[in-house]
């Protein structure tokens, strides 16, 4: 499959994310993040929270990372600059998705709260997923605009 920034297609804000992300950045800052929240919470109890923790700064440094950075694709920048909630999404589908299903894993095995867990791993992942979108957006925006 070919990812390409055209008009009207549907995987363009993926394309878009994936060609100017710091893979190397945000795969160091959300190893140190959820390594640091494992050892603030250490027991099995701290794992679901450390590895929710790891992905959630792995998407923020990586979506504000390729806006930030001049060292990606140029059209992908300045696709992101055009559209930077739309850039924003796809980090904070990541995320939100991940966070929502480590969390309702976590409920299930800690507690078996299979249904409760499930509203709270939703709850959880859109929690997540609306603030990456908000801060990865405005950084874009206000990055981008001064492009």
């Amino acid at each position: 499959m070919n990812m390409t920034l055209e008009r009207g297609n549907a995987f363009t804000p993926v394309a878009s994310a994936t060609m100017i992300w710091p893979w190397g950045a945000s795969v160091v800052g959300g190893s140190v993040a959820g390594a640091l929240s494992f050892l603030m919470n250490f027991g099995l109890a701290g794992i679901p929270g450390a590895i929710t923790t790891g992905i959630f700064f792995f998407a923020l440094i990586g979506g504000i990372g390729g806006v930030l950075s001049k060292k990606g694709d140029r059209r992908g920048r300045r696709w992101a600059a055009r559209y930077p909630f739309r850039y924003a999404a796809a980090p904070a589908v990541f995320a939100g998705g991940a966070t929502a299903i480590i969390s309702y894993i976590g409920s299930v095995i800690g507690s078996f709260a299979i249904f409760s867990g499930l509203f709270g791993g939703l709850f959880a992942g859109l929690g997540v997923g609306l603030m990456l979108w908000l801060i990865i957006g405005v950084v874009a925006a206000v990055v981008g605009d001064k492009n």
